[in-house]
């Protein structure tokens, strides 16, 4: 998590932390204010560092005109979210890879970022591409 935060401060990026939200609450990256509310409240801790990562990739790799295309349609949505969730993905290989990309276990490296199961393809097309 050092590691997040340090990069966070570098992009001039402020991180809130509050116990005021529900546990499926997901934190929100706040685009003009370059700020991030992520919820300690969140049912799953162990998502803590890809949570963060994906709202750090959204305000040092995304368009701010993201907003206005998020809010539209489902296919523009999740658009916007695949291509955050690849950078999301790359920074964690940075920060907290020891090993080359290709010598990554997926599987290993999966549990231990709690990255969810629907992103398998993009990690493993990721690890072969980067």
């Amino acid at each position: 998590m050092e590691k997040l935060l340090e990069l966070a401060k570098k992009e001039h990026i402020r991180i809130i932390w509050t116990q005021e939200l529900s546990p499926t609450t997901p934190p929100v990256a706040v685009y003009n204010l370059r700020c991030i509310i992520m919820n300690s409240n969140w049912h799953n801790p162990n998502q803590f560092i890809f949570q963060l990562a994906h709202e750090l990739a959204h305000l040092i790799y995304g368009d701010p005109l993201d907003l206005r295309l998020y809010n539209r349609t489902p296919a523009q949505k999740f658009k916007i979210e695949s291509y955050v969730n690849d950078y999301a993905l790359q920074i964690i290989f940075h920060l907290y890879s020891q090993t080359p990309y290709n010598k990554i276990n997926v599987v290993s490296f999966m549990q231990k970022y709690a990255i969810p199961a629907h992103l398998e393809n993009r990690v493993r097309f990721l690890i072969n591409t980067l």
